[in-house]
C-alpha cells in the first residue's frame, strides 16, 4: 500500500512524535518517501495540539519524553473520543523491556517498534495497520444504511451472552471499542474481551468479518 486512503486523490496522514530531531527527520523523510503526509511533533504537548486541528490516520509516538510522556500521549488520545478513539498508535522506544510493552498495551497501543528503527519493519507495520483501518471503514461505509440487527436474536443465533451480543451490534453501528466500552460503563479492556469471545462463538477473526456477518442475516451463518 502507498500513503494513500479510500480516495486515490487523498494521502493517508501520519503524525511522528518524536523527541530527537534527527531521528525524527529520518522517520518523516521514509514516510514521504514512501507516499504519506507527515505530521511532525517534537514533545507531547506539541503533538496534542496538533491533534486538536487535525486527524492523523496512524500515530508514531515515543515514549521518553520531557513534559508528557509516550504514555501520557496514548491516554489523552484514546480520551478524545470517536475522532481518535481508534486511531492506530505505535509506540517508538529503545527500552526493550516486555513491561513497558505491557503497558503499553494495556493502555490501548496497537504496535511496539523498538530503536534503533527498522525502516523495513516500520513501513510493513504502517502499512499493516492503515490496511486494517481501511477495511473497517470500508466495511462501515457499505452497511452504514443496512437494518441493524437485534441484540437478542444476535444472541439467539451465535449463542452469545447478552453483553456479547450488544457488544457486536454496536460494532454494526460504527461504534469504536472505546465509545462501546463508554457507554457500557466499563473498560476498553473488558470490551476487548468480549470480542475474543464473540469472534470464537461466531468462527470469524476480523472486526470486519463479524460485521458482515451480523448485517448479512442468516444466510450468511458459517458451517
Amino acid at each position: 500500500m502507498t500513503g494513500r486512503g479510500k480516495d486515490p486523490q487523498v494521502r493517508w496522514s501520519i503524525l511522528c512524535v518524536e523527541d530527537e530531531p534527527d531521528l525524527r527527520r529520518d522517520i518523516a523523510e521514509e514516510l514521504s518517501e514512501a507516499g504519506y503526509a507527515v505530521l511532525e511533533a517534537s514533545d507531547g504537548r506539541q503533538a496534542l495540539d496538533l491533534l486538536g486541528t487535525s486527524s492523523p490516520d496512524l500515530i508514531l509516538c515515543d515514549i521518553s519524553m520531557p513534559g508528557l510522556s509516550g504514555y501520557d500521549v496514548l491516554s489523552a488520545v484514546r480520551a478524545k473520543g470517536p475522532d481518535h478513539a481508534e486511531t492506530p498508535f505505535v509506540f517508538l522506544s529503545a527500552l526493550g523491556d516486555p513491561r513497558e510493552i505491557v503497558e503499553g498495551k494495556r493502555l490501548g497501543a496497537d504496535d511496539y517498534l523498538v530503536k534503533p528503527i527498522d525502516y523495513d519493519l516500520l513501513l510493513a507495520t504502517v502499512d499493516a495497520r492503515l490496511r486494517q483501518v481501511a477495511r473497517i471503514r470500508s466495511v462501515h461505509e457499505a452497511h452504514r444504511s443496512a437494518p441493524r440487527p437485534d441484540p437478542l436474536d444476535v444472541s439467539k443465533r451465535h449463542g452469545l451472552t447478552k453483553a456479547e451480543a450488544r457488544v457486536a451490534v454496536a460494532l454494526t453501528e460504527g461504534k469504536t471499542l472505546a465509545e462501546v466500552a463508554r457507554s457500557s460503563g466499563v473498560s476498553r479492556t473488558t470490551i476487548a474481551y468480549h470480542l475474543r469471545n464473540i469472534f470464537q462463538k461466531t468462527g470469524v477473526n476480523r472486526q470486519t468479518e463479524l460485521i458482515s456477518l451480523l448485517l448479512g442475516g442468516p444466510g450468511t451463518e458459517r458451517t
